[in-house]
């Protein structure tokens, strides 16, 4: 065997990771596919019956275009792995396909976790204010680095990528620091403002709680989505790309769907708050009185708690 017929053998041989690749996101194209099945009559119950207007519409792009995309995505993968093969301006094509559609779903999920921020610090402007800057700042950011990079992103015949520029890794890095100021923002208001011992039906104990969960699982798949285009120089490079989309949906529409829930729950409605049951309200609905706060009193304090920074003596506060 000639060096020409020992290239084409290497170029013919079968790349074993990018089995693992297909394997992994099939994995979760599969992962989501099956939360979306098992909380479907909640989403019907809460979202499709529940009011109309921004939330409705988040929710099912943030919960139903992922694992559509995905499925269109693989198709294309399927075809690689029968021998189909791709010219390179076609793959770029394909890759720019899969991030406009990260990127959209990165800033969906972003907006609805700016949305609670507004909610907590009761339509403050001047959060917002800053919040907004900041997030017009991560979407300039990170369109930069996707222009700079994917004109210099390497693939294989197959269309997978084997290597991508140093600065690919800022695209997250920006994400990444953004949430992290959400998530802090979260927990000064939890710290300064709440005194009060929060109840498992509580909206700030939702806010915090979905808070606190959705940013911890986001913020490890962006950061091990990061290393892998950082260190891998081979077709496992994108091997959590599904994983980030699965997560992202994930967590966005469960955040959404948690919210909508307790808002319109018989407990939920007696918390505070129309921001979440009636999407052109975007204020907290009137305190009740003392005569209506029943059971549900620490719930309904605490949130005039976040207004006023008072601290009201009925509920079992902390010292």
């Amino acid at each position: 065997m000639d060096f020409t017929e020992e290239v084409v053998a290497v170029a013919a041989r079968p790349d074993p990771y990018a089995d693992v690749t297909f394997e992994v996101a099939c994995a979760a194209t599969a992962f989501l596919i099956y939360d979306t099945a098992i909380h479907l009559s909640d989403e019907v119950e809460y979202i499709w019956q529940g009011p109309g207007g921004w939330i409705k519409w988040a929710y099912v792009f943030i919960r139903h275009l992922p694992y559509l995309v995905q499925g269109t995505i693989l198709t294309l993968v399927g075809a690689s792995k029968n021998g189909h093969t791709w010219s390179s301006a076609q793959c770029r094509d394909w890759i720019i396909y899969q991030l406009t559609l990260m990127e959209a779903l990165t800033l969906a999920v972003e907006i609805v976790l700016i949305a609670r921020i507004y909610a907590m610090y009761h339509r403050n402007k001047v959060v917002l204010g800053i919040v907004s800057v900041l997030f017009v700042a991560e979407v300039v950011a990170m369109i930069t680095v996707l222009a700079i990079c994917i004109p210099k992103i390497s693939f294989n015949s197959h269309c997978i990528i084997v290597s991508t520029p140093t600065i690919f890794s800022s695209y997250w890095t920006c994400s990444l620091a953004f949430e992290t100021i959400l998530f802090a923002l979260t927990l000064v208001k939890l710290f300064r403002s709440v005194t009060c011992v929060l109840g498992r039906h509580s909206i700030v104990f939702v806010l915090v709680r979905d808070g606190t969960w959705a940013y911890a699982i986001i913020f490890a798949i962006m950061l091990l989505n990061t290393m892998m285009y950082q260190l891998v120089k081979n077709t496992l490079a994108g091997v959590c790309f599904f994983w980030e989309l699965a997560i992202m949906s994930f967590a966005g529409s469960h955040v959404l769907l948690n919210l909508r829930k307790l808002a319109l729950e018989p407990h939920g409605m007696s918390i505070g708050t129309s921001f979440w049951a009636d999407d052109e309200l975007l204020h907290f609905s009137p305190p009740p009185s003392r005569f209506e706060l029943g059971n549900t009193g620490a719930a309904v304090i605490e949130l005039q708690n976040m207004a006023s920074g008072v601290t009201v003596g009925e509920p079992e506060c902390i010292s």
